[in-house]
């Protein structure tokens, strides 16, 4: 695993009703393999079964010859959650600590899946490395959305009423303190795919000015937004997302 595996998880709640696990990613990939039918449940290792049991994601340890079975809410949910037309992908940069998320909704359900990494820069762009070996695998609900990404996103006066915190020993991509790059897909069929999103920029000493990156000719250029707007934003392309794919 990463040098991150032994740190504190960086979210330890989702708000409203709400359940968190940590896996590793290779239970995660499996898992999520078996979900999908992709593979059989027998292939859970003994190893990733004994993970996953005090996960809570299996109804009882099985002995080491029988299949194991899966917790019926959350194999339902993960299975609806995975094939869901609508997903988001989040890649967050604070200093040089990364994540990426990525989100799926079900109806009136919020899949998270969380996994943090190292920011670096090369050739003028930034890119996440040394990826954690654990995943954060999370359910929450639709009426929760934007709280859910103000937990996400990093915690930057920026992007949320966070209280200003020092500006990090090292900035990747600055003058940025921290960013939050954002797509948005709805794919109900392979002919009505509909992909949004943004760039969101934290600047200033501790990160308490925000910046978009706005299409502009052929390129793009920064404009500044009101701290706290982000949120507001990231929900609405979200749920324009979902009134697409619902109206197909």
């Amino acid at each position: 695993m990463g040098a991150q595996d032994t740190a504190a998880p960086r979210i330890t709640a989702l708000p409203g009703p709400s359940s968190l696990v940590r896996i590793s990613a290779g239970t995660w990939e499996r898992l999520r393999a078996v979900v999908l039918g992709e593979a059989p449940a027998a292939a859970i290792t003994a190893a990733q079964r004994e993970e996953l049991a005090g996960a809570g994601l299996l109804v009882e340890a099985p002995e080491p010859e029988g299949a194991p079975v899966l917790a019926p809410h959350w194999e339902q949910i993960l299975r609806a959650a995975l094939r869901s037309p609508v997903g988001i992908e989040l890649v967050c940069v604070d200093g040089a600590r990364g994540w990426t998320t990525r989100i799926r909704i079900a109806g009136r359900v919020v899949v998270v899946i969380d996994r943090a990494g190292e920011a670096v820069t090369e050739g003028g762009s930034v890119r996440l490395s040394r990826r954690s070996g654990a995943v954060l695998l999370g359910v929450t609900t639709l009426e929760h959305l934007s709280a859910t990404f103000e937990q996400l996103v990093p915690q930057r006066p920026a992007f949320t009423a966070a209280e200003p915190t020092p500006a990090p020993s090292q900035e990747v991509d600055a003058p940025a303190v921290a960013e939050v790059q954002m797509l948005v897909v709805s794919a109900p069929s392979p002919g009505r795919t509909v992909v949004s999103g943004g760039s969101w920029y934290a600047c200033g000493p501790r990160g308490e000015q925000l910046a978009v990156l706005m299409p502009a000719g052929s390129g793009a250029r920064a404009a500044e937004l009101a701290p706290g707007s982000l949120t507001s934003a990231m929900r609405a392309k979200v749920i324009a997302a979902i009134d697409h794919a619902g109206a197909a």
